[in-house]
Order: C-alpha cells, then structure tokens, then sequence
C-alpha cells in the first residue's frame, strides 16, 4: 500500500474504505450527528470531508487539524507495515 493524501475532496465513503479510523477522529468532532439522525447511509457516497466539516460547522483551523490528524494516523499505520 502506497501513501494516501487526504484531501477535503475525498468522499467520506472512500476515506473510510481506505481508513476505517477515521470514522473515530470525526467522531469525536460531531459525526454521531449524522449517524443518530440516521442518515449515514445517504450522504457517505456523496459527502466530502470538506462538506462534512462545514456541515460540523467546524473553523478552519479545526478543520485542517482534523485533516492533518487523519493523515498523520494514516501515516503512521503506513509505517506500521
């Protein structure tokens, strides 16, 4: 497996094929929302990160904090290998 950038283009449901991890990093940051409003199924093939933590209402600099914490989890699992 080769190094992944991620992107606040990646839709959630290829972040989370690619990282199940990161289900637990957004979860932290409000995700539950969407899965206790039941609609998970619905927005994950068309939900960008970048929507997502719009949609969280998350600052900016919030947002490339969860971005980067994505990436460095990611990373380091890569390392792991």
């Amino acid at each position: 497996m080769t190094a992944v950038k991620i992107t606040e283009d990646m839709l959630l449901e290829e972040l989370f094929s690619l990282f199940p991890e990161a289900r637990d990093i957004l979860a932290s940051h409000g995700y539950m929302k969407i899965v206790e409003m039941d609609v998970e199924d619905i927005v994950i093939d068309k939900l960008s990160l970048r929507g997502l933590l719009r949609l969280l209402n998350l600052g900016e600099e919030e947002a490339g904090a969860v971005i980067r914490e994505i990436q460095s989890l990611y990373n380091k699992k890569l390392e792991e290998r």
